[in-house]
């Protein structure tokens, strides 16, 4: 009996030594975990394992509301933020930006000794809570910061409603790491689309499709050995059948449908030529298409939250204007945009009214560069062209008494405007929404220029394909004009401006991989040259100090 009382009492013992043993370890964490943030506050990062903690506000908030203690107690809580840090590729993003490899180090330092170092334990929880923060953001906001890129950037971002300290330790708590992580990145058909072919062709970068060497255009009927290597990277991209009759040097049928094909999905002339353009398209490997996706996967992170339920929206790479309602495309047209020179903005903005008849008011930039030295020339261009001369009050001058060659264009005293008519070059119509770049919708005498693939020939603003069917678009369910009284307006040849009822908000994109109808993509040509600063972003290793406006915002330091 005695001896069963001294067992009890022996294990009774032995288990408070443990508990007070693991409550002065996690006490002594607790001291390190202050430390590491009164260090955070003062010197504005921690260096920890190779990589570095910077987040001076919202770390050192979240510790010190749970008075310094350990947030991360649970094994199975920190598998799914590693598992979730890992998918962080399948977004085009870095694991390595959200500490990876330095938690695996740690943990590997912490089980290989066995020994519970303090001081190890809270390097990992801090590492663990910075890797969830840094993640959330990026999925919700995008790693890049538009502001920086863009000094017009005027999409304001939704923040969390949530201080992000207090976010941290509502998913920490639930324990649904995944689950959270999953709902910060856009819920839409294009960005899943996007993943869908990045994990495609990261496949098809383990074993390179072979270059198409320069030569002759290549056409339905030649015969050429350069023939036998275009059908063999056709193949490995699944743009021709792999049990295609051997594959040989003529330029056969099938291949001339592979090659209209592959143009179809690259922005290209549909033809089934392999000229300059499709061989250059042919001849990109796959890490480039991989980084296009991953640019186009960041773009719908900053702009794929609450969308209005209509909208229009310009696709600036794509040449195309569409409506969608309701999440759904319901209409489309093709567009010309500005020349790289002259290149349309990325804005949004809302469309209030169009004018009929309208007059064309010559912008400073092209009255100087264009205009006055033509004018200079031939003094009577203007009367040529349907143009006259008003001052700031409207009121019409004679072209004729003006002394052109004294003219200084940095203090022209003038408007110069073309008058409404068929040959104007805004056409009969235009859609404007107020912006401080000066761009809007119009219609254009230069329908043949429709017919190209690259429609980059405007001074800014965005030709439109359809102008009418667009206006209809916008009055179908306005009580005051449909299309017939539109129609009777423009017959008038009266410069009017129309209101719309109701204000329709217009996005201005630019994206270089859009999804088609079938679900698989197709990748543009990057005409003004964006892309590549948001790939250089998302390569460049991850740091509090590029974040822009929104991070700041969003009390994220």
């Amino acid at each position: 009996m005695n001896f069963i009382k001294l067992l009890f009492f022996i294990l009774i013992s032995t288990l408070i030594t443990a508990n007070q043993g693991l409550a002065s370890l996690q006490e002594n964490v607790s001291d390190f975990i202050l430390k590491r943030c009164q260090y955070l506050e003062r010197f504005k990062n921690i260096p920890v394992c190779s990589t570095c903690v910077s987040s001076q506000t919202t770390i050192p908030n979240f510790y010190r509301e749970r008075g310094y203690r350990p947030a991360w107690t649970k094994k199975s809580t920190i598998n799914e933020l590693l598992d979730a840090i890992k998918d962080s590729y399948d977004h085009g993003l870095n694991p390595d930006d959200y500490h990876l490899k330095a938690l695996q180090k740690l943990e590997e330092k912490i089980h290989k000794t066995g020994v519970t170092e303090p001081s190890l334990l809270a390097d990992y929880d801090i590492l663990l809570t910075d890797a969830l923060l840094r993640l959330s953001f990026h999925l919700f906001y995008g790693k890049v910061s538009p502001e920086s890129l863009d000094p017009n950037w005027n999409f304001k971002r939704r923040l969390m409603d949530i201080e992000p300290h207090k976010y941290l330790s509502k998913v920490i708590r639930s324990g649904n790491i995944k689950e959270s992580l999953k709902k910060l990145s856009p819920d839409a058909a294009y960005y899943n689309v996007l993943k869908r072919w990045l994990r495609k062709y990261r496949e098809f970068a383990k074993n390179p499709w072979p270059l198409v060497p320069s030569g002759k255009t290549l056409k339905l009927g030649m015969k050429s050995h350069r023939i036998k290597i275009l059908k063999q990277r056709l193949i490995a991209e699944g743009f021709l059948s792999s049990h295609s009759n051997n594959i040989t040097e003529i330029f056969d049928d099938s291949l001339f449908e592979s090659v209209k094909a592959f143009q179809k999905h690259h922005g290209l002339s549909v033809d089934g030529v392999v000229g300059r353009d499709t061989l250059h398209a042919l001849n990109i490997l796959p890490k480039d298409k991989i980084n296009q996706i991953r640019v186009n996967l960041e773009r719908a992170r900053w702009l794929l939250h609450d969308l209005p339920r209509k909208f229009l929206l310009v696709n600036i790479a794509d040449f195309r204007l569409y409506y969608f309602e309701d999440e759904q495309k319901k209409w489309t047209c093709k567009v010309m945009v500005g020349k790289p020179y002259w290149k349309t903005p990325v804005f949004k903005a809302m469309l209030q009214y169009i004018v009929v008849n309208p007059y064309w008011v010559v912008p400073p930039g092209i009255l100087k560069k264009e205009i006055l030295p033509k004018i200079k020339k031939d003094p009577s261009y203007l009367e040529k062209n349907n143009m006259e001369v008003v001052d700031l009050k409207g009121r019409k001058i004679n072209s004729y008494s003006i002394n052109w060659k004294k003219i200084n264009p940095k203090r022209f005293p003038y408007i110069i405007r073309q008058k409404p008519g068929p040959q104007n070059a805004l056409g009969r119509i235009k859609f404007i929404f107020p912006n401080k770049h000066f761009v809007f919708l119009h219609d254009t005498p230069a329908k043949n220029l429709f017919s190209k693939t690259i429609r980059a020939f405007s001074h800014g603003c965005i030709r439109v394909e359809k102008p009418l069917e667009l206006a209809e678009l916008l009055f179908k369910n306005s009580k005051k004009w449909n299309i017939e009284k539109i129609k009777k307006a423009i017959s008038s040849n009266k410069n009017q401006i129309i209101h719309l009822e109701e204000e329709l908000p217009i996005y201005i994109l630019y994206w270089t991989v859009v999804q088609n109808e079938d679900k698989t993509i197709t990748f543009l040509p990057d005409i003004y040259n964006r892309d590549k600063k948001i790939l250089l972003g998302l390569d460049t290793p991850y740091e509090v100090s590029y974040l822009g406006n929104i991070w700041k915002q969003a009390k994220i330091k």
